[in-house]
């Protein structure tokens, strides 16, 4: 009961404190520049999930190799029983959109903060950036500002470049898709322009690209890990020649099949250290995206008999970060670190449009092949999330495993993302915010647990 009150009167404080300050919460933010891959692989049947909420699937054949913490979130997000894990705030994040005005801005800030992590995530768009070579949009100092305030705050600041603009691109492809560019040099300057404006006392961390094995972010080259990394190298060098300091993340694959635009994300990383990276620099990070989709975070491959995307190790979190380690130590890497730079689950139970309080329930997706987001209940993704940091911080996974950055917090707010009369958006099942910005269960149980 303690934590409860606690949790409910910090809401209310922050609520204060905004009101004094007049900050406005965000009610129509503009648009976002980029979302995440919520699909799963390609080549594996998957039986459509029911409609309704239900619990998740516990049918699972092998034993958890981790034992991990068990949690029950309450409508309060506090923990009954069992206590609450104890985390490590310097392995914890989350990716925001930043592109806020100040005001509004300053309040996810003290969201944030509020929460206890210590990594911010923020993704630069480059074709939204830099519309004409050497041109930027008026969205690049609103970032570079909006990075620099984090920063000040407390927050290491990782910043992701993805999707290149037409200009860049091939002749063939432009307007479809997002992709490379045809010159890795162009790619270089980019970076270089990240780098001479960004204030790089603030940038602890980049991330080249956003999952490259697959059409929809990689359209235009060869997609395999071996081409990636032409341009993985070429931005590594621009940004060691600035600092040995920065942590320098290869592009997370999305956990996938191979076909339809896909490339298996395990081959594809498989290819990306075999094409040659700086494996003796300890400030070089592999990126993953080890997503859940409904299945709990302890879980491992296969259920039987299916009830729904847990017929694959793709969809287990577990699962997909141990084959993942697999693929470092066959390649002489056991001193590197995995970084988790997404992963999360998502359910729309609880979402609200434009008010937690009187705002009409959000619509789920329609598309059939997002089903498996109406199977958990909102306490769920606050348990699994929660559960999720503890075990990359416990036992084994606590010596390769490096900061994970959790998908999302804020894209609930955007308007058209979160619907009554039409379907909602998948990205903003994944936030820990409603769309007035007020804490779901996952945000208030994360904010509970002890950091340290």
């Amino acid at each position: 009961m303690r934590l409860r009150r606690i949790a409910f009167s910090i809401s209310l404080l922050i609520v204060f404190v905004a009101a004094l300050k007049g900050y406005t919460l965000a009610q129509n933010p503009p648009t976002p520049t980029f979302g995440p891959i919520v699909g799963g692989p390609t080549a594996v049947s998957t039986t459509l999930a029911p409609t309704s909420v239900t619990p998740a699937p516990a049918g699972v054949t092998t034993a958890p190799t981790v034992a991990g913490p068990t949690v029950t979130a309450t409508a309060a997000a506090t923990a009954s029983a069992t206590p609450l894990p104890t985390l490590r705030a310097d392995l914890m994040g989350i990716q925001a959109d930043a592109n806020f005005e100040q005001g509004r801005w300053f309040t996810l800030v003290d969201r944030m903060s509020f929460m206890g992590f210590k990594w911010l995530k923020i993704q630069l768009n480059w074709k939204i950036l830099e519309p004409t070579k050497g041109s930027f949009a008026s969205q690049w100092k609103v970032l570079i500002d909006n990075s620099v305030y984090a920063g000040r705050r407390g927050f290491k600041i990782m910043l992701a470049i993805a999707a290149a603009p037409d200009w860049a691109r091939p002749a063939n492809v432009r307007g479809n898709l997002d992709g490379p560019p045809a010159n890795p040099q162009d790619l270089v300057d980019f970076v270089n322009a990240v780098l001479s404006q960004f204030p790089l006392q603030y940038v602890n961390a980049i991330e080249i690209w956003n999952e490259a094995n697959i059409a929809r972010e990689w359209t235009g080259a060869p997609l395999d890990g071996k081409t990636y990394v032409i341009y993985f190298n070429a931005a590594y060098k621009a940004i060691r020649a600035r600092s040995g300091d920065i942590v320098v993340i290869t592009a997370g694959p999305a956990p996938t099949g191979d076909g339809n635009g896909a490339l298996n994300d395990r081959t594809w990383i498989s290819q990306v250290y075999a094409a040659g990276l700086p494996l003796s620099d300890p400030n070089l990070g592999i990126g993953i995206h080890p997503y859940g989709w409904a299945n709990p975070p302890d879980a491992h491959c296969c259920a039987s008999p299916s009830k729904g995307w847990d017929n694959d190790r793709s969809f287990f979190f577990l699962d997909s970060i141990t084959d993942y380690r697999q693929i470092m130590l066959k390649n002489n890497h056991a001193a590197g670190k995995l970084w988790a730079t997404e992963f999360g689950w998502a359910t729309f139970q609880g979402l609200h449009v434009k008010s937690h309080q009187n705002g009409p329930a959000a619509m789920p997706p329609s598309d059939p092949g997002l089903a498996w987001m109406n199977k958990l209940t909102e306490d769920q993704q606050a348990q699994y999330i929660v559960q999720a940091f503890a075990l990359a911080q416990m036992g084994d996974l606590a010596t390769f495993m490096g900061p994970m950055i959790l998908w999302n917090l804020n894209f609930s707010l955007f308007v058209d993302y979160i619907n009554a009369d039409k379907p909602s958006l998948p990205e903003a099942g994944y936030s820990v915010l409603d769309s007035d910005t007020f804490p779901r269960p996952a945000y208030n149980l994360l904010q509970a647990a002890p950091k340290k």
